[in-house]
């Protein structure tokens, strides 16, 4: 085992990742995220006032699905990892699982709609296989960023380049999928989501598949040839840094989701403006997109742990501020979206950037590399946080008696501008105070890296 005292400098420089191949993985969470912003703003809202669910019931539907993601998640991570083929080890799943992935999309619009009489097992059914097909092409797409490269400052830009077309992505979705549905359905919105759902399937297919064409993965050479499953458990149980850095996400991401959930809400019912929801949503997904640029910066002169503690805090205090001043004033409203979006960027940027980092530091703890299973259980987390988020906001808006397309009581509305504001705000702050106690950096990690390199070179494969 080796100790931080033992790692030692070993001057091979890595080779470096070309400009198609970081432009072409990055740009194909522009289409996972056509499917995530869809799920993640509008999908409860559809459940709640385009289909009737109650909001208890539609919050659970959103809940299940997280208890399989539990086991699919992981078990994905597994089965890519163990996969070997002369395209990759992640890259097929990219390419073939892309089109099912867009059927089971349109399907979770379309099967309420084919079975009125039985919406909610419908729904349900529709979003489990959806989740699933989704893990089968998003497990392997994150874990492809660590077979890409092992130079942590590369994999800041991936993953800058990554989260700008998450946003992109986002933008698209937050500004057009009510239009389009609306649009598409000629008042019948049922039929128009469905309608826009095919839409985004075939948009998301063709950029997903794109993953597939610019990049290609780098062979690590393990430190044991195969890996049992004490060795997997040992190696997940040591990583201190994953864990560190998967708390704070979960956190951090289960208000988010209850921020963004609850900001339809408000909006139409608070702030009295429907009609300026997509708006205000988008603006704040570009202001996230615009911020990246500065937060990889600060990534490069400082570390990814301060660029996320200063996001966050920044966060807190752009929600604190519209809560106390109780802003209702769409203009303004949509100035503090964008100061809010612009700080909430810094962690979904480092997040991905940190993340594959832990692989090689989980590796120089244990003794042990396994990619996937880490990037399952950390998609586990993020979507059991999502999860939680939403169902939490379905079961909160039944208790504080929210009705849908009616006038709100003053306590529904004081309770949707708290889970809009207040909860999201507390979250954040915890979500920096974990992330205060990783422990990577950028040289420490080149030095573990290097390390790594050298053990390698000094253990004959078996």
């Amino acid at each position: 085992m080796l100790t931080p005292k033992s790692i030692v400098r070993v001057e091979q420089p890595l080779k470096r990742v070309s400009r198609r191949t970081i432009a072409g993985y990055g740009f194909g969470d522009f289409g996972f995220n056509l499917y995530a912003t869809g799920l993640n703003l509008y999908l409860l809202y559809y459940y709640t006032d385009v289909l009737g669910i109650a909001p208890a019931v539609a919050g659970l539907i959103f809940m299940i699905p997280v208890i399989w993601d539990g086991i699919s998640d992981p078990l994905m991570g597994w089965i890519a990892t163990r996969t070997s083929s002369r395209l990759g080890k992640f890259r097929p799943y990219i390419l073939f699982g892309a089109p099912f992935v867009g059927l089971s999309f349109v399907g979770m619009f379309a099967a309420p709609v084919w079975f009125p009489d039985q919406v909610v097992a419908a729904s349900l059914i529709s979003h489990l296989l959806f989740r699933t097909l989704y893990t089968v092409a998003s497990v392997p797409y994150s874990s492809l960023a660590a077979a890409i490269t092992q130079d942590s400052q590369e994999r800041g830009i991936m993953a800058a380049v990554r989260i700008m077309s998450a946003m992109a992505g986002g933008v698209v979705t937050a500004a057009t999928l009510p239009e389009l549905a609306d649009y598409f359905g000629e008042g019948n919105f049922r039929e128009g989501y469905v309608l826009t759902g095919l839409l985004y399937a075939l948009v998301a297919t063709a950029v997903m598949s794109v993953v597939f064409f610019t990049t290609s993965e780098k062979p690590v050479a393990p430190t044991q040839v195969q890996l049992t499953t004490a060795q997997t458990l040992t190696f997940v149980k040591s990583n201190t840094a994953f864990w560190i850095l998967c708390a704070a996400s979960f956190i951090g991401i289960i208000g988010s989701t209850m921020g963004g959930k609850a900001m339809v809400y408000y909006i139409s019912y608070y702030v009295g403006h429907p009609d300026a929801v997509s708006t205000i949503l988008s603006l704040g997904i570009l202001g996230a997109c615009a911020g990246i640029p500065l937060w990889t910066l600060v990534a490069r002169k400082h570390s990814k742990r301060a660029a996320w503690i200063m996001g966050g805090g920044g966060v807190v205090i752009g929600n604190c501020i519209i809560l106390a001043l109780e802003i209702i004033d769409v203009a303004t409203l949509s100035a503090l979206a964008i100061f809010s979006g612009v700080c909430g960027g810094s962690v979904a940027v480092m997040f991905w950037s940190m993340l594959p980092d832990t692989v090689e530091f989980g590796e120089w703890r244990s003794g042990v590399r396994d990619d996937g299973i880490l990037f399952g259980l950390c998609q586990f987390i993020s979507k059991a946080g999502s999860g939680l988020g939403v169902g939490m906001i379905g079961l909160f808006l039944s208790f504080i008696g929210y009705s849908a397309n009616e006038a709100q009581s003053e306590e529904a509305l004081q309770g949707i501008r708290m889970a809009t504001f207040l909860i999201p705000a507390v979250c954040s702050l915890g979500s920096v105070a974990i992330i205060t106690l990783y422990p990577l950096d950028a040289f420490t990690h080149r030095r573990i890296v290097r390390a790594l390199l050298w053990k390698r070179r000094k253990t004959p494969l078996s």
